[in-house]
């Protein structure tokens, strides 16, 4: 069996690329199943995120369907790990088994061996690398049927991922060298650690902020599936996105430079709650894994055709964009500054200070430009914390030492990042698992510092950010930050 992973763009357009047709003959057949069948879509998508409420709200399940209790007894169902250490590591087993059960489908239905495609949208080298593979949008089948990996809602004509001026859309996130970084892992490729199962824990990773919750939002809008985590795994398209997700941090793995963790409680966690995935057939006691079984010679270690054509990096090739700061655990983060109260932004700019510890501050920029091995170096991070909200997937937009009362998008230079806010419903919800504590996120703004001071605008006593709303945000639908704070990353290039 082929079991190669490839762009989904070199596999040939419309219904000649029988990969994808061979994909919409097996959901066809998938999705015709009750959710009780674990190899059923609805119970695949509901491994991801699920809300029976909703789901019967959108159409997806009727008043009287049954559900089975492995769904909603904590074994199957609602098993996303989002703003976590075990991001990369969970999806990746979700796409393992859920690969493994299309192509079995596949097989039965045409004889042909299938493997999971990845949508390559950051190639710079294909100018229609960010349009949808057709066959996601045709309205039929080649026999004039209707076309299953259409049927999931998405943003009103949808075509092609459309990033706005405030996007941060980019391969940004390559660019950091350490998987992990400090106690918390506030700081880092891969997101914030916990020994313990959390669908939604406390800090999103680099890879997760961008280009993952982007694409989310840029294919969802208001109205898709994709921008809802109870919904998102529904959508056909959600695959290939993750697939290429994981394809990245493949990627990252093997670019020397990089620091992947090694933290016991990453590799055999999590402690009370082990992941498991439904096998083909469905038959119990199904398939149990650990980050461990993630990585090279892990049960569930894939394999793709390319690794550097849009990814910012060549495996084997050192690419060390950002200064390496030593080992992880010999770098140090701390708090240099925060704002005194919570800020809530509704359908326009909020503006706040962040007070800074003067000395701490001073250190800090005057050590952000070493290059010379052996000297202390720093870099500086926004941290918006315990962010909360109504709407599944809002986006705010970052500015710091904005002028008062201008237009923020006639000041690029003052703009420190754009986030994308991927589950902030699932997360804000206090009757949850996560207990209704939002969502954490930092923006490297060392650059951007570097930059306000040598215009000699970067008070080491304070700085001014503005919150500016961006899709799903309103007076209606409000977000709110609990603390925002400077954080000061110290180690000793290397």
């Amino acid at each position: 069996m082929n079991t190669i992973r490839q762009d989904v763009a070199t596999l040939g357009s419309g219904w000649n690329n029988k990969v994808l047709l061979n994909y919409a003959l097996a959901m066809r057949e998938l999705d015709k199943l009750p959710i009780t069948n674990r190899n059923s879509w609805k119970f695949l998508g509901a491994i991801h995120g699920f809300d029976r409420q909703l789901w019967v709200e959108v159409n997806v399940l009727g008043d009287s369907d049954p559900v089975p209790k492995d769904l909603t007894n904590f074994t199957y169902g609602s098993q996303c790990q989002h703003g976590s250490w075990y991001f990369l590591s969970w999806h990746r087993g979700y796409l393992a088994a859920f690969e493994a059960i299309v192509a079995a489908k596949v097989k039965e239905l045409t004889g042909d061996d299938w493997a999971l495609p990845y949508w390559n949208y950051l190639n710079d080298k294909n100018p229609e690398a960010r349009r949808a593979p057709e066959a996601f949008l045709a309205n039929t089948l080649p026999d004039g049927s209707p076309n299953p990996l259409k049927k999931y809602p998405r943003r009103q004509g949808f075509t092609t991922l459309r990033p706005n001026s405030l996007d941060a859309f980019s391969l940004a996130a390559m660019q950091e060298n350490d998987f992990q970084v400090g106690n918390d892992g506030s700081i880092g490729f891969g997101g914030g650690v916990t020994g313990n199962f959390a669908q939604f824990a406390r800090w999103t990773g680099d890879l997760e902020n961008n280009p993952h919750n982007t694409v989310h939002r840029l294919i969802g809008g208001g109205e898709g599936f994709m921008a809802d985590p109870y919904l998102a795994a529904l959508d056909p398209i959600f695959w290939l996105h993750h697939c290429n997700v994981d394809r990245l941090w493949e990627a990252w793995m093997n670019t020397p430079g990089k620091t992947m963790v090694r933290d016991p409680r990453w590799l055999d966690g999590p402690a009370d709650r082990r992941f498991i995935m439904p096998a083909v057939g469905g038959s119990d006691p199904g398939m149990k894994f650990t980050g461990r079984d993630t990585l090279k010679d892990g049960k569930l270690h894939p394999s793709y055709a390319d690794l550097s054509i849009g990814t910012g990096v060549k495996p084997g090739v050192e690419a060390v964009t950002r200064v390496k700061m030593g080992a992880p655990e010999q770098q140090n983060i701390e708090p240099i500054g925060a704002n005194r109260s919570v800020v809530t932004v509704g359908g326009a700019p909020v503006r706040t200070q962040v007070d800074l510890d003067r000395q701490a501050t001073s250190t800090g920029i005057a050590a952000m430009g070493a290059t010379d091995l052996g000297q202390p170096v720093t870099r500086l991070y926004l941290a918006l914390e315990s962010v909360r909200g109504s709407a599944p997937s809002p986006q705010l937009a970052v500015y710091i030492n904005l002028p008062k009362d201008s237009d923020p998008q006639q000041h690029p230079e003052c703009h420190a990042g754009s986030l994308t806010l991927f589950g902030l419903n699932v997360a804000s919800r206090p009757d949850g698992g996560h207990g209704g504590h939002g969502l954490g996120y930092t923006i490297d703004i060392t650059d951007l510092a570097q930059r306000l001071t040598d215009a000699g605008d970067f008070d080491p006593d304070y700085l001014r950010v503005t919150l500016v709303p961006g899709e799903q945000v309103s007076a209606d639908k409000p977000v709110t930050v609990e603390r925002i704070s400077v954080l000061k990353r110290s180690g000793i290039v290397s």
